[in-house]
């Protein structure tokens, strides 16, 4: 758990949901071992994105690691579907989060999905070549 979301007070916080797709990518990156993970953002440089199990947290590497937006209470037990989005709650830390989010969402999959195909050995070293775009399914 990201320690520092316990310091900082959310601005916003409400019930969401993971695209299937990104959820379906994190799982297949997370059950490969891959427990937590943090990279960073590309197209937004003084952004990371740490992944746990339980979290995820954009965070403003240029602010001492100050969260932008978490995705938490992920709630996927039972889930049989995987055409499904996954339920979770968004909170918001700083005001421009909600511009990020999507896109966030976006950069985490093709990032992941690429560290896939390079331990698979692919001579893909890019899986945006078939990640549709998520930002427009994406509501509160």
């Amino acid at each position: 758990m990201y320690e520092r979301l316990r310091d900082c007070p959310a601005l916003n916080e409400y019930p969401s949901h993971i695209p299937a797709l990104v959820w379906n990518v994190w799982r297949r990156y997370w059950t490969h071992g891959h427990r937590s993970t943090c990279f960073g953002m590309e197209g937004y440089p003084p952004m990371s994105l740490l992944l746990d199990e339980r979290e995820w947290v954009l965070v403003d590497s240029s602010l001492y690691d100050m969260p932008v937006l978490s995705w938490t209470d992920f709630q996927d037990k039972g889930r049989a579907a995987l055409h499904e989005p996954v339920i979770c709650t968004v909170r918001e830390y700083h005001q421009g989060a909600p511009k990020v989010r999507d896109k966030a969402l976006q950069l985490m999959a093709e990032e992941l999905e690429a560290r896939l195909r390079k331990r698979r050995g692919s001579p893909l070293d890019d899986g945006a070549e078939h990640l549709p775009q998520i930002g427009a399914g994406l509501t509160r």
